[in-house]
């Protein structure tokens, strides 16, 4: 068949072609409207999407599909906001779209045998929209994953270069700031390095940050190899946990978002310097410390839960009965069981901090990580306090929020898949029957009464949850960071608070 013109596709009449033609049809029109800059492709192509019957498509069509309006949706952005204060708008139904499209197109049975390339691309503009709204932290992993495929897809390194150029911006540690930029000045030197493979339209943005670094840093030091080594320690128990801590990404401690370096292995994280009325009490950093404790108690939980698999003598006077369906009852599961509430609480501690700092005005008893952000009236808009705001970091708070269950259904087109499943365990921990099995079914509810799961799938969803807490803190002290970059100075006077010495910890 004859390859159809951009003003044919427009007028395309769908009761003369199949789904799969339609489907091709879709990318051609999406590709088209960015060629001629005109929005009129894109609005057909959705329309066309929404003709065709999904599950006539097989798995692969399916994520072409997802594929091709994940990225109508990311260019009717850019034609609605590109460069308007709209940009900075906390909602936006393109951005919603566009994450459910990526997202669907992981989720889909057979995603790992589709083309590489292919592959690259989604977890790539995974890593971009994630980056876009604020998320910065957990974007580098899609980008890695980007890389795991392909080591060397130019689209991923270039924007990985550009995520921690804008993820620096957000840093209070002048130190970080240089290191992030020393990276990427290299991702995005590797990045041009494979230029032929790059469309114009990519490399160009990457060159021009490039010359920007290269500009205003020293090129001693952005090509001097940097000395990233810690000393991890002489006890080995010690030295092995923390080289699992940077191997995971779970430090408090931005420099990790690089990677497994040595530099990273300590929670370094603290507030910024904040401005208080002289009589105040140090009731936000009480709070973040209590937050941090917890965290990384929940992360040593974890860790002795399932890197250190011993059987604990207090489990001989335990005596239970064998039920024969292969449940799991140990003093190891009980403390990975823990780490999951412990790091479920840690957002709403988050969301009671916002909610004092902010001025929200919510009730202390009534602050929650899930409905912060929108009023409580009906419609439940956002709230006045969100709108208008360039606070790169908070916006990544409230995306981040997006990813949990909310039975009113406020976040519903742009969940985490698993978001209601998540819950569900929580739940069932805290006040319910709740199993783990060796073997047999797994993440479903028994005779309606206990929710059974693997031991190895929980552990999974455990240390995903981890790494999303540990997002939420980093992101919280940056947006504090940014806040207080904003509030009007006046004449201070300047108080240190001490670090606390390991001696008082008991």
């Amino acid at each position: 068949m004859q390859p159809l013109s951009f003003e044919q596709l427009l007028n395309l009449d769908t009761t003369k072609h199949t789904d799969h033609e339609i489907l091709d049809f879709i990318g051609e029109l999406f590709d088209l409207a960015l060629d001629n800059n005109d929005v009129r492709g894109i609005d057909k192509g959705i329309e066309l999407a929404s003709t065709l019957e999904y599950s006539n498509l097989s798995n692969q069509q399916q994520i072409f599909f997802n594929y091709y309006l994940a990225n109508g949706w990311s260019s009717k952005r850019a034609f609605n906001r590109f460069q308007t204060t709209e940009s900075w708008d906390f909602d936006q139904e393109e951005l919603s779209k566009e994450l459910f499209h990526l997202r669907s197109c992981i989720s889909i049975e057979g995603f790992e045998e589709a083309q590489a390339e292919l592959q690259c691309q989604i977890y790539t503009n995974l890593g971009n929209h994630f980056s876009h709204v604020g998320r910065f932290v957990e974007a580098q992993e899609y980008w890695n994953k980007a890389l795991a495929v392909i080591s060397y897809f130019p689209m991923a390194l270039g924007n990985i270069g550009v995520g921690l150029f804008y993820y620096a911006g957000c840093l209070h540690i002048e130190s970080h700031k240089n290191i992030f930029i020393h990276y990427a000045h290299g991702f995005l030197k590797k990045a041009l390095a494979l230029k032929k493979y790059l469309h114009p339209s990519a490399s160009e943005p990457f060159k021009q940050l490039l010359n920007n670094i290269k500009g205003q840093w020293p090129k001693e030091f952005l090509n001097s190899n940097l000395n990233v080594a810690f000393d991890l320690g002489k006890n080995k128990q010690l030295r092995e946990y923390r080289e699992w801590g940077i191997e995971n990404k779970l430090y408090l401690n931005p420099l990790n978002d690089i990677g497994a370096l040595e530099i990273s292995s300590h929670d370094c994280l603290h507030l910024p310097s904040m401005t208080v009325k002289l009589d105040a009490t140090p009731k936000y950093h009480t709070l973040f410390n209590q937050i941090k404790q917890e965290y990384g108690t929940a992360r040593f939980l974890y860790y002795e839960g399932t890197q250190l698999p011993k059987q604990s003598y207090s489990d001989k006077d335990v005596g239970l009965v064998d039920t024969l369906d292969y449940a799991e009852y140990s003093y190891n599961v009980e403390k990975v069981k823990i780490a999951y509430r412990l790091i479920f609480s840690l957002f709403d501690k988050i969301a009671y901090f916002l909610n004092e700092y902010l001025n929200i005005g919510m009730p202390k008893n009534k602050t929650s990580f899930r409905v912060l952000w929108h009023e409580e009236k009906k419609g439940r808009c956002l709230r006045s306090q969100f709108m208008g705001s360039k606070n790169l970091a908070l916006r990544g708070l409230y995306w981040l929020s997006k990813d949990f269950f909310d039975k009113d259904h406020v976040h519903a087109i742009a969940i985490e898949p698993e978001a209601k499943e998540l819950a569900d365990i929580r739940n069932y921990i805290e006040h319910k029957s709740f199993k783990i099995k060796q073997y047999g079914n797994w993440g479903e509810l028994e005779d309606d009464f206990t929710y059974s799961i693997g031991r190895e799938e929980f552990e999974h969803k455990t240390l995903k949850q981890l790494k999303l807490v540990r997002a939420a803190i980093i992101y919280t002290s940056l947006a504090i960071h940014h806040e207080e970059l904003g509030r009007k100075q006046k004449n201070t006077v300047p108080m240190y608070l001490p670090d606390m010495p390991y001696d008082y910890k008991r």
